[in-house]
């Protein structure tokens, strides 16, 4: 049986199997077979047998198999064997897979190995060289926008508050508006940098501030980020993250505002209660110094979260259940109690394509009724709250902020 030899990249298979391009299918099971059983790993069990206990065939299929990994004939332990009889068995299998299957047998020998891992598909409106090349174009570009969106990731949120009582008024429908951006690039396998920024329109009033994040990876288990922004909180600050153990991880960051040169401290702890719940506590010593524990959970039919939280001078407490009806439909209900908010909001959502879902929300609360419209495409957001009715009076009107 003679070795695999060196052939075109659209031919290597075939050699790798000792075949001609023209071999019947039978032809490729028998090769397939027959080179499997030289190069199974499994005849190489035991690391402390020298060679002289093995066939002189396996000996030369394993020696002279790749040239760049043969190896000296005295001294050779099996353990050294199945490494390169393992490898050769993958290759084998690969070139089997491929051969077996007619579509991809066409592809292969018409594009190579090229052709095949684009994920090119034959059909029946895919059977001609001509349209055969033109899809292979067309995967082709799309692999290369997908490995640019990995390198550079965008997200984004455009929120659009609308009210019908001051459009009714005579006051007009938009109340304020509000556009936060950001994008996240590797510079390297352990360096991120992260840029974004947000503008926001509330009435007569408005501002806007942009962001800066540093990120290296100093290990599998900790990392650095250095992080400044410049307009209405202008700041510069590091935080440092670090896992504890394979179910607890923290973090630590520490601010100073160049606006009034306060110094504000954070600290984050969570940890993997179980395989589907985590929780954390969170704490922040400042100007607006505060306490908060919370939970969540999370399978494939359903999630759950909550936190209450304690300030100078005020607390809150949310709730948040989301439950899937179908992989393209769902349904969620949550709560908020605090110094000063109360509401409760039910709505659902359902996937409309691949990237894009929509959802629909109905909130009640004492500043007002509202009905939320969200659009969610891979990561840019369109929330649109219209309120219905104006903020209720309890112990006397509530500032809306209007």
């Amino acid at each position: 049986m003679d070795e695999p030899n060196e052939a075109p990249e659209n031919r290597e298979l075939y050699a790798l199997l000792n075949l001609s391009p023209e071999a019947s299918d039978e032809e490729i099971r028998r090769a397939y077979r027959q080179w499997a059983q030289a190069y199974h790993p499994d005849k190489y069990q035991s690391p402390h047998v020298c060679f002289f206990s093995i066939s002189l065939s396996q000996l030369f299929l394993c020696c002279f198999a790749i040239p760049s990994q043969s190896v000296t004939c005295f001294g050779i332990f099996l353990s050294q064997m199945k490494d390169i009889a393992t490898e050769n068995f993958q290759r084998i299998c690969e070139a089997y897979e491929i051969l077996s299957d007619s579509n991809k047998r066409q592809i292969y020998d018409i594009y190579g190995m090229e052709g095949v891992n684009s994920g090119l598909e034959l059909g029946a409106t895919l059977n001609r060289a001509e349209e055969i090349k033109a899809e292979l174009e067309r995967l082709k570009r799309m692999k290369e926008r997908e490995k640019m969106a990995a390198h550079f990731r965008s997200s984004g949120t455009i929120l659009a508050n609308m009210s019908l009582p001051h459009c009714l008024n005579g006051d007009g429908l938009f109340r304020g508006m509000a556009m936060t951006s950001e994008i996240q690039s590797d510079l390297s396998k352990r360096d991120a940098i992260t840029i974004g920024g947000n503008l926001a329109v509330d009435g007569n009033e408005g501002g806007g501030a942009a962001t800066a994040v540093f990120r290296h990876q100093i290990s599998e288990a900790s990392s650095v980020e250095l992080v400044a922004s410049a307009g209405l909180r202008a700041l510069v600050g590091v935080q440092a993250s670090r896992t504890l153990s394979s179910h607890s991880a923290a973090t630590m960051g520490l601010a100073l505002s160049l606006q009034d040169g306060s110094l504000n401290l954070s600290n984050l702890w969570t940890r993997q209660l179980s395989e589907t719940a985590s929780g954390h506590i969170q704490l922040a010593l400042g100007t607006q110094s505060s306490i908060a524990v919370g939970w969540q959970k999370k399978d494939e039919r359903r999630s759950a979260s909550g936190e209450v939280k304690f300030g100078t001078g005020s607390f809150d407490t949310s709730v948040h259940y989301t439950h899937r009806f179908s992989p393209k439909s769902l349904g969620c209900i949550g709560g908020r109690v605090g110094s000063s908010s109360l509401e409760i909001e039910v709505g659902g959502g359902r996937k409309i394509s691949k990237f894009s879902t929509v959802r629909w929300l109905y909130t009640i609360g004492i500043q007002g009724i509202f009905w939320k419209f969200e659009l969610h495409r891979g990561g840019q957001k369109l929330i649109i709250p219209v309120r219905t009715v104006l903020a209720f009076y309890v112990y006397g009107p509530i500032d809306t902020g209007l």
